[in-house]
């Protein structure tokens, strides 16, 4: 009786190591179980009406992003604030806000009886320059011969030099009103004078009106050229150091959406600002096309690309996050019209511009990846 009751002991203890086992061998099993494969299997009409999509790894170039603001703006070159150099009732004027111009056409016309004045005074100094002029030759010629005096040499001399910067004056100040004074006879005297654009551009501002006294310090016509429209940047001074000429830059305007425009960093600046510890950055447009789209003036959000690289990459759909790990969903087979699906763990990099860098892409291969509906697979 009691060698039963020892062998019954004896073939339960068996049994109940047999059931559980050695800790070493449970945790093989459980990681055997964990490796397995999680396979989801689609129909052609599941895939096709959830509007799923297949892809592989292909390199992208990623970048760090360094945020800045700024605005468009021209060189001073570009600019142009018209006046006059001699004040006068605005005669006629033809102008909108916005309105194209081209270099030497008329933006508007003055009028002033001191026009007529210069005029007078030219022909005036024109014509005693001539017999001054012959008197110093002659008192010239008759002192190399001994004949005259110097001192009536010397007053020639001075009375003819004295007429000539006088007139020399007289044709400055004509041609800065536009008057050419060697197609100026006495039958064309005018007290109207022409106000010509100085640069190639568009109207910005018009501040007079016809009958509007226009003196010479006063701004009648604000111009300006978008041929050379570029960046102007603030960067905060932290950043710096990580900025130099050619690295690219997409900015966008804050009201134009997702849409971003391309250009490069052209200068970086020397001096921080006080007032919010930036420096200012300016930048060249990639396409001079791109500014018929801008004004100057307009505000703009940029981002500066720095540390550039290429590295295997997915669309971010295709890359789901379940907490603190990442999974893709690996296409494993595809038969009978069923998709089958293997998800695949992936460690992650950089994210830019809808992609996602894959750290991990040599052990997906070549394999074909469901780059748009994992979403709401992966669980």
């Amino acid at each position: 009786m009691k060698l039963l009751k020892m062998s019954a002991g004896i073939l339960f203890m068996l049994a109940l190591l047999a059931a559980c086992g050695s800790p070493k061998q449970n945790e093989t099993k459980a990681n055997q179980a964990s490796t397995k494969e999680k396979e989801i299997v689609l129909t052609v009409e599941q895939f096709t009406g959830s509007g799923m999509e297949l892809g592989k790894i292909k390199p992208r170039k990623f970048s760090q992003r360094i945020q800045a603001t700024g605005m468009l703006d021209v060189p001073p070159q570009y600019k142009a604030a018209v006046s006059a150099y001699y004040g006068g009732t605005v005669k006629d004027v033809h102008l909108l806000v916005g309105q194209k111009v081209n270099r030497g056409a008329t933006l508007f016309t003055l009028e002033n009886p001191d026009y007529v004045q210069m005029q007078q005074d030219y022909f005036s100094a024109k014509s005693q320059l001539n017999y001054l002029r012959a008197e110093y030759e002659r008192q010239k010629q008759l002192l190399q011969d001994n004949v005259a005096s110097k001192k009536k040499f010397l007053k020639a001399e001075s009375d003819y030099l004295t007429m000539l910067a006088d007139y020399r004056a007289l044709d400055k100040k004509l041609r800065l009103l536009n008057i050419d004074p060697q197609t100026l006879t006495t039958e064309n005297l005018s007290s109207f004078v022409p106000i010509k654009a100085p640069i190639s551009g568009f109207v910005t501002a018009v501040n007079i009106t016809k009958g509007k006294y226009l003196s010479p310090n006063q701004v009648a016509v604000s111009l300006v050229s978008t041929k050379h429209l570029h960046l102007e940047l603030n960067v905060f001074e932290k950043d710096i150091m990580r900025i130099h000429k050619g690295q690219p830059i997409r900015f966008r305007l804050p009201e134009n959406g997702s849409h971003y425009f391309e250009a490069e960093v052209f200068l970086v600046g020397k001096a921080v600002s006080e007032r919010d510890r930036s420096i200012n950055v300016h930048g060249h447009l990639h396409s001079p096309l791109q500014t018929i789209r801008f004004i100057p003036g307009m505000y703009i959000e940029a981002e500066i690309l720095v540390n550039e690289t290429l590295a295997p990459a997915l669309p971010t759909d295709a890359v789901v996050n379940m907490g603190k790990a990442y999974y893709v969903l690996q296409k494993k087979s595809f038969s009978d019209g069923h998709y089958v699906f293997v998800q695949r763990p992936v460690k992650v990099g950089l994210s830019n511009d809808g992609y996602i860098q894959i750290l991990n892409a040599e052990t997906l291969g070549d394999a074909d990846i469901l780059v748009k509906g994992a979403f709401e697979l992966i669980q």
